[in-house]
């Protein structure tokens, strides 16, 4: 079954657009009423701490923490300082009611909350989303879309250009903490080791060393069952290549390419 354990918080004064604009990957300042936006909060080394859906909610905007938990809401409690902003955490009921007849990528159907809150824990089922009674298929659909899960990629504290997540930090967005670490991967490079997805021969250990050329070239992170028997996979990949075939113990693995949400061409 699938569940989300998202963190409600709901953020008014009169500086909270500036204040959320200047805090995360995504445009706060811009929302119109029921307008939502998705993006990322990062430590000022470019490593992600969290993932956070917003609503413009009348004279207030709505934050659920769909990943990061309580790290998320102590750095954006911390940083508020002198302004004049005020968080207020919201109970489950009222949270996911409001995302219920929110618009765009809050609707509670099984599509919209598996792939649009993309790094959700499968903690605690909520009011008004729909649970998922096939998580092997939801799984498969989810490594297909090369979609990192936030426990088995490890993405808390990675760089979220390494961890496929590009596109929830477009260059064109203001001056988020972290923005010169990640403008200066973008434009002059030097990412190490890329998040790709990979179709494997055969199944194989999580944490399995991927080879290239008989030396270490990465590692795999999850895994599913295809239909026609072989393994759909993601993976940590040096410097990868679509198409590239790389071997994992006594299977191949052949590098599909990028995932649905990094932007960054190999």
């Amino acid at each position: 079954m699938w569940r989300l354990e998202w963190i409600w918080l709901a953020c008014t004064g009169s500086e909270q657009h500036d204040y959320l604009e200047r805090m995360l990957t995504c445009s706060v300042a811009s929302l119109e009423p029921g307008e939502t936006t998705h993006g990322l909060l990062l430590s000022r080394t470019g490593r992600t701490l969290g993932e956070l859906w917003l609503l413009a909610d009348g004279e207030r905007t709505l934050a659920a923490i769909a990943s990061g938990g309580e790290v998320v809401v102590n750095a954006l409690e911390k940083y508020i300082l002198a302004a004049d902003v005020k968080l207020e955490r919201l109970d489950w009921v009222t949270g996911a009611r409001l995302a219920t007849t929110a618009g765009s990528g809050w609707t509670p159907n099984r599509e919209g909350v598996r792939f649009r809150a993309l790094l959700g824990q499968t903690v605690t089922a909520a009011p008004g989303i729909v649970a998922d009674d096939e998580p092997d298929l939801a799984r498969l659909a989810q490594l297909a879309a090369g979609i990192p899960d936030w426990d088995a990629e490890s993405v808390a504290r990675r760089n979220p250009l390494e961890a496929g997540l590009g596109a929830l930090v477009p260059a064109d967005v203001g001056c988020y903490p972290g923005q010169e670490v990640i403008s200066k991967l973008r434009h002059v490079g030097g990412l190490r080791r890329r998040l790709v997805r990979l179709q494997l021969s055969a199944p194989v250990e999580l944490g399995a060393t991927l080879e290239r050329d008989g030396a270490p070239a990465g590692e795999v992170t999850s895994s599913v069952l295809q239909p026609d028997g072989s393994q759909l996979a993601l993976g940590y990949v040096k410097r990868p290549m679509e198409g590239e075939r790389l071997t994992a113990g006594e299977a191949r693995a052949l590098v599909l390419g990028p995932g649905l949400l990094d932007d960054i061409p190999f």
